[in-house]
């Protein structure tokens, strides 16, 4: 449902509802504060970012995408979209998300880089050990063939001493070929995403790749990294001495929908007073003549209780 009012209000306007000469006053300004100026200016990171590794949170202070306030931003001209300055605050903020997301790609490069270091010397059994491992390895069959004969004769002192021979070959091969086993597979490496910072692997499928590439992460850092560089070159670094423009539209629209409140609220506690009246009339009707010379006798005294506190003063 709410969503259904948000896609609504974006579209028609939140005056939607409100009578024709009406709507004009209500009508939301681009420059208001419930208007969110990143999405005036073509991305907002709130929207392109949200649910994904890299997400910044919600909007602060309940601003809203409204396409009717985009339409009014993009009809001015460049240099009076500059005047306002919501540009020059939508190019410092993806600055900061894109410095920090490369700072995240260059600390995830190094920890890669020290667990390559890490790894053992790779090791490769020559002739001479691979010619050992073969001949412990035949002699090590002929010894459990031997145990298990002598285990079925029922020599178990015997058969126990043929065992820990068969151990002790089964060490010697494992201290030739140890090394080779405790090598990682170097075929399968990390890559870091230049672009969101996401880790892939190198034996990835082409499926796998796709996906990532056409994930809504991925997406948007490219999309947030486009819009930097555009506003780079149709913007640029906001001058030294800018200052904002003062929008009296703006003001006067705030200025009138406070105005507005103030007189709901007002016509609110007149209804409220109005209802009290009644329901103590009906009170004073349905009351017998004692109750009401009791409740007429505790205002008296509550009216004269006041009247000594005020003289007191």
């Amino acid at each position: 449902m709410d969503a259904a009012r948000a896609l609504l209000d974006s579209l028609m306007g939140a005056e939607r509802n409100a009578a024709l000469e009406d709507r004009e006053k209500y009508r939301r300004k681009f420059t208001d504060r419930t208007v969110c100026k990143h999405f005036l200016c073509g991305l907002c990171p709130y929207q392109m970012l949200d649910q994904t590794k890299s997400d910044v949170g919600e909007h602060k202070g309940g601003k809203e995408h409204d396409l009717r306030c985009k339409q009014e931003w993009e009809s001015l001209s460049p240099e009076e979209r500059k005047e306002y300055g919501f540009e020059y605050d939508l190019l410092e903020w993806l600055e900061r998300l894109v410095r920090e997301c490369d700072e995240r790609i260059a600390a995830s490069k190094r920890r890669i880089e020290e667990k390559e270091q890490e790894k053992p010397p790779e090791k490769k059994l020559n002739p001479e050990e691979q010619e050992k491992v073969l001949k412990l390895t035949v002699e090590m069959d002929e010894l459990v063939a031997k145990a298990e004969a002598l285990g079925e004769q029922g020599e178990v002192d015997k058969a126990m001493l043929v065992t820990t021979q068969v151990n002790g070959i089964k060490q010697q091969i494992k201290d030739i070929t140890q090394p080779i086993q405790l090598l990682p597979n170097t075929d399968r490496q990390l890559v870091v995403c230049e672009v969101s910072g996401n880790l892939l692997c190198s034996t990835d499928t082409e499926d796998r790749k796709a996906r990532h590439y056409a994930g809504r992460h991925y997406q948007g850092w490219m999309k947030i990294r486009a819009k930097l560089e555009e506003l780079k070159e149709t913007v640029g670094p906001r001058p030294p001495d800018w200052r904002p423009k003062r929008d009296d539209r703006g003001r006067d629209a705030d200025r009138d929908r406070r105005r507005d409140r103030d007189r709901d609220r007002e016509r609110d506690r007149d209804r409220d007073r109005d209802r009290h009246r009644r329901e103590r009339r009906r009170r004073d009707r349905s009351d017998s003549p004692r109750d009401r010379r009791r409740r007429r006798d505790r205002s008296r005294d509550r009216d004269r209780r006041r009247s000594r506190e005020r003289r007191r003063r």
